[in-house]
């Protein structure tokens, strides 16, 4: 498939004379200004290099992907990487940022938007079609350096504003903005880009640019974290009426829907629900991998015969589990004993679509095993007691009991499933499917829609119409509640609709609720069988002590900028 990403002849050469290292060095320090800026295609080439500032699927991307979601209560990493560990330790301050500062990284993208916004009208346009293009990408930059801004203040509040490139030997005396301001400049930049960029691009070599739906989401997006606890601190009700209008102008554009099948919806590089995304294949593989089942997969094999293997690096946690429902829209209990007996029947559907999990099918007639087997068989024994002996001559062949593969196993008991298509096989073919990281889609326009309308005193029945339309999808029962549980439905239906999809490290931070919600302990789940029956006893332990300090709402300016300029800290750092 051809893609933004699939670049030229004259990208790859543009690409390759860049520096190794490209964000400390734009195109422009190889390239003369007469070939950058009086060449379209190349001008061209060079807005298609800013869209890698948005995250993906890849090695070097997880941390902006579904692995920010091992810095939450929704899973855990099983090696530690991006020093998460000293995060939940409550250790993280600015000279150890961890994995998840961005402050570097945005602002080389920055630098580079503000090149081409000072030299685009050099570009020569002579035809509509060269005018109207030049016009688009000018929106497309507008709106990828109002996306760096607008991450740049969901984690760190206000901070520097930079509109017109800058060099390693600038006089650099600059203050940070208010969040208010910062917000100001992004919204500034997307009302610049939804003026320019188009509804729709025609065929396929144009998929994955930003439209003008992108664009609305973003300022959606970007208007309900304004208006949410941890930045609009006095609850000014307008900010929630300009976020609740931000997002009806998306949904009123009459271009997206819900796609039926919320399994499949993540599967596919296009489909009416994705509103941007970003590719990952053979073509477009930014890192080691091409496909993140490799590391994302179960551990142990699917098989046991070493079939699509993988290293089961983001344990989901029984936290994230608990949360979804049962099917009839109650919540799930372990004190009840229909639900201790079979925790994984009758739940919301999107619980099998999310969660790898003991009975989860893989590949044709092949069921995922975490359960592990006591030696004397005695399987109604807690396994973390001290005279437990794993048998590991009978044991489930994904499980921590598999003799063989059990270092790459989860020890939580349950992996990561959302956008992993079961038909994978590493050993068949190295790309078979290709799957986007989807940035923006229609579901959470609706949610965004729900909640500001909410929050902004609007009517209560139309919110839970527009909540309702997320929960219908997968047969949900609709939600009856009001006043302050209403408040508490919107704020789950989030959690289960949107896990895993970089959503929850903002929202949690953006309602105050995260000191609480990511405080409590990581619980996985040790599953043990009879050995002659398939009664199994489902056994919920604390698998990491966790601290969420206050000051973590928002994250440390990192010393090494500090020590270019001086900059107010965020408190407690």
């Amino acid at each position: 498939m051809k893609t933004i990403y699939q670049f030229s002849l004259i990208l790859a050469l543009f690409a390759s004379a860049c520096s190794s290292d490209l964000m400390d060095k734009m195109p422009l320090d190889k390239f003369s200004e007469s070939a950058v800026w009086n060449d379209l295609n190349l001008t061209e080439a060079y807005v298609n290099y800013q869209y890698k500032v948005l995250p993906k699927i890849g090695w070097y991307e997880w941390i902006r992907a579904h692995q920010l979601g091992t810095f939450t209560d929704e899973t855990v990493h099983k090696y530690g990487y991006n020093n998460v560990q000293d995060y939940w330790r409550g250790l993280m301050g600015p000279s150890l940022v961890t994995g998840i500062d961005v402050w570097r990284y945005h602002y080389q993208f920055i630098k580079g938007c503000n090149v081409f916004l000072q030299s685009i009208d050099k570009v020569p346009a002579n035809s509509d079609d060269e005018k109207d293009k030049k016009a688009r990408m000018e929106g497309e930059i507008y709106a990828l350096r109002a996306w760096s801004y607008m991450d740049l203040a969901a984690r760190y509040g206000g901070v520097v504003l930079v509109t017109e490139p800058f060099e390693l030997d600038d006089d650099f005396a600059r203050e940070r903005s208010s969040f208010d301001e910062t917000v100001d400049l992004v919204i500034d930049d997307l009302d610049k880009a939804i003026a320019l960029l188009p509804e729709s691009y025609s065929g396929d070599k144009d998929w994955g640019r930003i439209t003008k739906g992108a664009a609305m989401a973003m300022k959606s997006r970007m208007l309900l974290y304004a208006a949410s606890p941890l930045f609009n601190t006095s609850n000014d009700k307008s900010k929630w009426t300009a976020a609740a209008e931000a997002a009806k102008k998306v949904i009123d554009l009459g271009l997206y829907v819900l796609e039926p099948d919320y399994k499949q919806l993540f599967l596919e590089n296009k489909n009416d629900e994705i509103i941007l995304s970003r590719g990952n294949d053979n073509i477009n593989d930014d890192g080691y991998f091409g496909y993140f089942g490799v590391v994302e997969g179960v551990g142990g094999g699917i098989d046991g015969n070493g079939y699509a293997s993988g290293w089961s690096t983001s344990m989901v946690t029984q936290n994230m589990v608990d949360a979804f429902e049962m099917i009839d829209g109650t919540p799930f209990d372990w004190n009840n004993p229909e639900h201790r007996a079979n925790p994984y029947k009758n739940r919301d559907p999107r619980f099998d679509a999310s969660v790898t999990h003991d009975g989860t099918s893989w590949i044709a007639d092949s069921l995922i095993q975490f359960w592990i087997c006591e030696k004397s068989n005695n399987y109604t024994k807690n396994p973390f007691d001290s005279d437990f002996e794993i048998d590991y001559t009978v044991y489930g062949r994904n499980s921590v009991g598999n003799p063989g593969q059990r270092q790459d196993c989860p020890e939580m008991g349950y992996i990561y499933q959302k956008a992993m298509n079961p038909k994978y096989d590493t050993n068949a073919e190295q790309y078979p499917y290709s799957v986007p990281w989807i940035i923006f889609r229609y579901a959470e326009i609706l949610l965004n829609y729900a909640e500001a309308l909410y929050e902004s005193g609007g009517s209560e029945d139309i919110v839970r119409t527009y909540l309702n339309q997320v929960r219908s999808r997968v047969g949900m029962p609709k939600i009856t509640a009001s006043g302050s549980e209403l408040r508490k439905k919107i704020q789950h239906e989030r959690r289960i609709e949107l896990c895993f999809e970089a959503h929850r490290y903002f929202d949690a931070r953006r309602w105050k609720t995260a000191v609480e919600d990511f405080s409590q302990p990581a619980k996985g789940i040790r599953i043990v069988k009879d050995k002659s029956s398939d009664k199994m006893v489902y056994n919920v332990f604390e698998f990491q002590q966790r601290t969420w300090p206050e000051k973590y709402y928002l994250q440390p300016i990192p010393q090494y900028e500090l020590d270019k300029i001086s900059l107010n800290q965020n408190p407690g750092y």
